[in-house]
């Protein structure tokens, strides 16, 4: 019996089972007729039992797991499979070996739109990257050829003459070169997808189907309008690598001929190793022709030698493949057009109802990828917010010059490129994204986000060691000092922040500096920060302990009209004071505050009491009991912006919630963006500490900020990592 006709079985007994027990719970609950006996408890346990495990068997239903359930396509599919794989039905009985199935690849069994073609966006990549290299190309041929890679956007048209410029493109590679860098390509991420190399694009139901129709052996073919080589790549490295032979993969034709004999008008002119050496096989940069069209059913016949049974494709190019399945076949035979109606999950514009009507009046059966799959692509993979950011009319130049503007980013930042594309969108007045410039609103966390974060504690801990134990102007009493002791002893050793237990770190930060102005203190954390070198670098005081990037970042998005905001855990007027130097205002400072007094008032509240007009405004102690961090940066940001936030960058938990505030906003969809500290060569990093905020960030659906991979620089020239000093080494104490 077949797996279709035992599922098939089971529903039937479910059905039975349920109705059974359905009624028998209902006359329960009524008084037993006379003659009636009522069934055992164990009796209704052991039904219930048999009818769970009737329903688990529904998952064994193929084309479930990623086709959604009430699917007419997917049901289609099965009785299809079941009548022509079933012996006894004469009628529509397929032997084994006419069972031939042919699936277009690009819309159809992979990702079309990101954001074109798989073989397009690497023709592009190779221009950018490897043309210069070539030595079969003159300058002029390059030139050609890049403009051409630089005119391709969404809206672009595949044929003929474009993929005559792949081939030239190519030429002079060997068909290993060509398939090699096929693969290498595969690897790179897709910017109109999160978490997506232009590999992972096979659509999963699509991928489940092949599954399926090797499994009831049919033998099945991918017809492609990429370039064969290309196409095989793509297969080889692919979920359906193991239904679907190399042999098996039929796309378009670039001449190939005997390195050494490329102007040979004829194959037949030469003999491969004639001279006992195995002869490269190259890329001529001349043409066959374009699998397209008419061309697929061509290459049907040429290379299968008969019809398919079953077609699946996507597009007008394909029609002519579907009806070479469906015209006088022999055999029971049926085409399936698939519709890119869905918008959410995958770039799909088109209206199913308009298609659907124009492909059944062909005789097609139209597949919804909005209703018919359930799941797309793995679940970690999303669409971006962004495909592609067309040229605004009449600009000489779409793309900003990232080496000038982001110079210290790596250029292939996929963050990066999320963060440009986001920017790009809601600030072009002819997106339906666009935001005024009153809600572009950006929240920075400092430490750990913009700056250095351990060197080798917080910059508020440094700045109060140096008061307590190093500045001759303060005198520290002997409690501070013990405990401003252990917390440098264990800063210098092992780079964290130790909590004394004698005394809080918020009164030992306040306290050390209470009685100043806050126009003095200002002046005092500027004056540390700047003469004094950071604990753990080399070639770096503490005030040009800055990341770069981020510096970038935040010029970047005042130039776009962002206004931008610190919100950090750390003191209020010790970020006001290091921040300035970057444009940022004292007003668009949220910090942890500490009490602000009255002089003539001394410590004391004076919130009732009339200062005169020589009094000042000094710093109490100790710091506000609500620290600005955690749920208290978004209660912060609610209370002093009065408006959320659509980006937001941080770096640790304390930042978590406002990103999560960010990315929650209700009137336009937010980022979050989250720094990981993983470089271990130029900074401080953990593996194992970056390890679990990845997985954090994918968990909440933050974007990645990666030190070690997508910064080119941290500090700039000069700054080099060093050891800690050490607990064995003398503290000096100079007070």
């Amino acid at each position: 019996m077949s797996r279709l006709k035992k599922t098939r079985g089971i529903l039937l007994t479910m059905m039975m089972l349920f109705t059974c027990i359905s009624f028998c719970v209902a006359v329960s609950a009524e008084p037993q007729e006379m003659g009636t006996e009522e069934k055992s408890t164990e009796e209704k346990s052991t039904e219930l039992e048999e009818l769970n495990t009737d329903l688990e068997s529904l998952k064994e239903l193929p084309l479930s797991q990623y086709w959604a359930g009430d699917s007419p396509v997917a049901q289609s599919l099965r009785d299809y499979v079941s009548k022509v794989t079933d012996e006894s039905d004469i009628e529509n009985y397929i032997p084994i070996e006419d069972r031939i199935a042919v699936f277009d690849m690009d819309g159809t069994l992979t990702c079309e739109t990101f954001f074109t073609y798989y073989d397009t966006m690497m023709f592009i990549d190779y221009c950018n990257t490897r043309l210069e290299m070539s030595e079969n190309l003159s300058e002029k041929d390059k030139e050609e050829l890049k403009a051409v890679a630089d005119s391709i956007t969404p809206e672009y048209k595949a044929g003929e003459e474009l993929a005559r410029n792949f081939a030239r493109a190519y030429s002079g590679m060997t068909v290993q070169e060509l398939y090699d860098y096929a693969v290498e390509f595969g690897q790179k991420e897709t910017s109109s997808f999160n978490h997506m190399r232009y590999i992972d694009g096979f659509y999963l139901p699509m991928v489940e189907l092949v599954k399926y129709l090797y499994d009831n052996d049919f033998t099945i073919y991918v017809i492609s309008g990429t370039e064969r080589t290309t196409s095989r790549a793509i297969v080889d490295h692919s979920p359906i690598k193991d239904y679907v032979s190399p042999s098996h993969v039929i796309g378009t034709e670039f001449e190939i001929k005997l390195a050494g004999h490329e102007k040979t008008p004829s194959n037949m002119d030469y003999k491969y190793g004639e001279e006992g050496k195995d002869d490269a096989l190259v890329i001529t940069g001349g043409f066959v022709q374009k699998n397209l069209n008419a061309n697929k059913t061509i290459e049907i016949e040429r290379e299968i030698g008969q019809r398919p049974v079953l077609a699946f494709g996507n597009s007008g190019s394909d029609t002519s493949m579907m009806n070479y399945a469906i015209i006088n076949n022999r055999y029971p035979a049926e085409a399936y057009m698939i519709i890119a109606d869905d918008s959410e999950r995958e770039w799909g514009t088109q209206d199913f109802e308009e298609k659907s009507a124009e492909y059944t009046a062909m005789g097609y059966v139209p597949v919804s990828m909005k209703e018919d799959f359930a799941q797309i692509y793995p679940e970690e993979i999303s669409k971006a917010r962004t495909q592609y950011q067309a040229p605004e009319e009449g600009s000489e130049e779409a793309a900003i010059d990232y080496a000038e503007v982001f110079p210290s980013w790596e250029e292939d930042s996929a963050s990066l490129h999320e963060l440009v594309a986001f920017v790009s969108d809601c600030t072009d007045e002819s997106s339906p994204n666009y935001l005024d410039p009153a809600d572009r609103i950006a929240t920075f966390d400092m430490d750990g986000t913009i700056l250095c974060e351990k060197a080798p504690v917080y910059i508020d801990y440094c700045l109060t060691m140096y008061r307590v134990l190093d500045d001759p102007d303060f005198e520290a009493t002997e409690e501070e000092r013990d405990a401003m002791t252990e917390v440098r002893d264990v800063a210098y050793s092992e780079g964290k922040t130790f909590h004394p237990e004698t005394v809080t770190k918020d009164d030992l930060v306040a306290s050390a500096f209470a009685g100043m102005t806050p126009e003095e203190f200002r002046a005092y954390v500027v004056d540390f920060a700047d003469r004094t070198d950071a604990v753990g670098f080399e070639g770096m005081t503490y005030g040009e302990s800055f990341y770069l990037p981020m510096i970038e970042v935040l010029d970047y998005l005042r130039d776009n009209g962002f206004d931008v905001w610190m919100v950090s855990a750390c003191e209020r007027e010790v970020v006001r004071a290091l921040v300035e130097r970057f444009g940022i205002p004292y007003d668009h400072v949220i910090a942890t505050d500490v009490p602000y007094v009255a002089s003539g008032k001394g410590d004391e509240v004076a919130d009732d009491y009339n200062m005169g007009s020589e009094e000042e405004i000094l710093l109490g102690a100790p710091l506000d009991e609500v620290e600005c961090g955690k749920s208290g940066k978004s209660a912060a940001i609610a209370r002093e912006i009065g408006k959320r936030p659509i980006l937001a960058f941080g770096n640790s938990s304390g930042d978590y919630s406002m990103l999560n505030y960010a990315e929650g906003n209700p009137y336009h969809e937010g980022m979050g963006f989250f720094v990981v500290c993983d470089d271990t060569e130029r900074e401080y990093g953990s593996d194992e500490k970056a390890a679990e905020y990845y997985d954090i960030v994918e968990e909440e659906g933050w974007t990645a900020i990666s030190m070690a991979k997508d910064w080119a620089s941290i500090y700039g020239e000069g700054v080099k990592k060093t050891a800690l000093p050490g607990a064995e080494e003398e503290l000096s104490n100079a007070a």
